[in-house]
Formats: C-alpha cells, sequence, structure tokens
C-alpha cells in the first residue's frame, strides 16, 4: 500500500477573503507564514526520500469546525494516510517555551507518530525545550482537527512564536526544524 503525508497548515481558513493567520510571533511573522515555508521544506525532503505528500494549506468553512470537517472530508478524498498540521504556540507569559505533539487520546497510532516525530525533533533541534508528547479529549484545542481524521493525526506545536529564544530558533534553525518532522514521519512508516 502506497503512502501518502498529509502536510496541513493551521489557521489556514479564509476570512472576509484573507487567510486567519493564528497567532503572531515576536518577529511579526503569522503562524500561517512560517508554517507554510515549514510545510514546503518538509515536502522537500520527503520527496528526496520518494515520500508521497499532499500541501493543503487553505480550508474551506465559514467557521472552525466547518473548516476542520471540510478538511477531514479532503484528507479522505485524497487518501492521506498520515495527516500532521502545523502550528506554534504562543503566550501571554513571554518565559513560555517549548516543543509539544497532540495526539488524539485513543489513537495508539496518532501516539506512535507524535512521539516518533518529538524524538526526532529532539535530537535535531535542542535549542527548543522539550514539553511532550500530549493527548487531547473532547473540548481540548485541536481536538476536531484529532477526532476527525480517518487517518493518524498529529498537531504539530514547533516551538513558542511568543519567547524570543525559541523564536530565534525556529527561523535560525527552520531546516533543521523540517528535517527532524520528516525523519519522524519517516521512522513512522518504516
Amino acid at each position: 500500500m502506497s503512502q501518502l503525508v498529509a502536510i496541513c497548515i493551521g489557521h489556514s481558513r479564509s476570512v472576509g477573503g484573507r487567510i486567519e493567520g493564528g497567532a503572531v510571533s515576536v518577529g511579526g511573522e503569522s503562524e500561517w507564514s512560517y508554517n507554510r515555508q515549514l510545510a514546503e521544506m518538509i515536502v522537500d525532503e520527503l520527496g528526496h526520500r520518494t515520500i508521497d505528500t499532499v500541501e493543503i494549506s487553505k480550508y474551506e468553512g465559514s467557521g472552525y469546525g466547518s473548516a476542520q470537517r471540510w478538511l477531514a472530508k479532503r484528507l479522505k478524498e485524497c487518501n492521506a494516510t498520515i495527516a500532521i498540521e502545523l502550528h506554534f504556540n504562543s503566550s501571554d507569559d513571554p518565559k513560555a517555551n517549548g516543543h509539544e505533539w497532540l495526539y488524539w487520546n485513543s489513537s495508539k497510532s496518532g501516539k506512535a507518530l507524535a512521539s516518533s516525530l518529538n524524538d526526532n525533533m529532539r535530537l535535531i533541534v535542542s535549542d527548543i525545550k522539550y514539553r511532550g508528547v500530549k493527548p487531547r479529549f473532547p473540548g481540548d484545542r485541536g481536538a476536531e482537527f484529532l477526532q476527525g481524521t480517518h487517518c493518524p493525526a498529529v498537531i504539530c506545536e514547533v516551538g513558542f512564536g511568543s519567547n524570543q529564544n525559541d523564536w530565534d530558533a525556529m527561523v535560525g534553525k527552520k531546516v533543521d526544524i523540517a528535517r527532524g518532522i520528516a525523519y519522524g514521519l519517516m521512522e513512522y512508516l518504516d
């Protein structure tokens, strides 16, 4: 069976004719803009290893829930075998930092994928603190994406855009972050 990795870019819903965008980093860049570039790097890295990918960077829907239902349908239509959604965290506390990997609480495959992504990120990008592999439950942020997909899915929070040290590493080591995510995906697929 061939594998198809879906790289989804969070905050891709159109609001008033513009991409919603998500949080804005201390460097002034939106989640969507940062992660769009990161997605292209991941797709390129996986392409070198002949792993098929699809990048989904514009969601349809009038609200968050309808956009997530549209995304789940799109993932099924394209026969994605795994899906990740790229994000970065933000906090009012400028000291909040670290990367984390979210999966649906009852998905053993989702947990295995999240662990593989986390382990590879920790090996390649030690500049960003490890916050863990975390289960999501009904009502938690990201629950609709993680529960709604037909395939194993993970939300990748690659750091805190609101933390200067994380942001510096997220920008300066973007190629390494992409490589860590790509290697995590490849390890999971093996």
